[in-house]
């Protein structure tokens, strides 16, 4: 997974006669970074802290990808760890800037997980709320 995570620094981009890159900080698309975040949250030798921090850059990124990634993490960790309510926290946020919710997930969401949600869009987008929610 790394040697694949690595090979999305250097993609396209072109390498000295010694074979490295001399654009080794150069910016990588948006799009590459979201399956970079993504892949931290999946990656089982990741720490805690890399993982915290994944879950909450994904709030700045929009797509299926994203919302899938964080929504298999928040029902992986059972709706209660501190990583499932920091992934719920980015999913409100995205929800809330992009004006659409996932009513299917939306009606699984408990515990923690759900309050987090619930109060992103309770202070952000209340109108996607569900009726009653407040």
């Amino acid at each position: 997974m790394r040697t694949w995570l690595a090979g999305l620094f250097t993609k396209g981009r072109r390498r000295t006669t010694e074979g490295t890159v001399p654009e080794s900080r150069a910016e990588i698309t948006p799009e590459e970074r979201a399956v970079l975040l993504v892949g931290i949250l999946d990656d089982p030798t990741a720490r805690e802290d890399e993982k915290s921090d994944a879950a909450m850059d994904l709030e700045f990124f929009t797509g299926p990808l994203v919302e899938s990634g964080l929504i298999r993490i928040i029902r992986a960790e059972d709706f209660t760890s501190v990583l499932a309510q920091q992934c719920a926290e980015s999913l409100g946020g995205i929800w809330a800037r992009t004006g659409r919710v996932d009513l299917a997930f939306m009606t699984e969401l408990r515990g923690q997980a759900k309050n987090e949600v619930f109060a992103v869009l309770g202070d952000r987008a209340p109108h996607l709320l569900p009726p009653g929610a407040l």
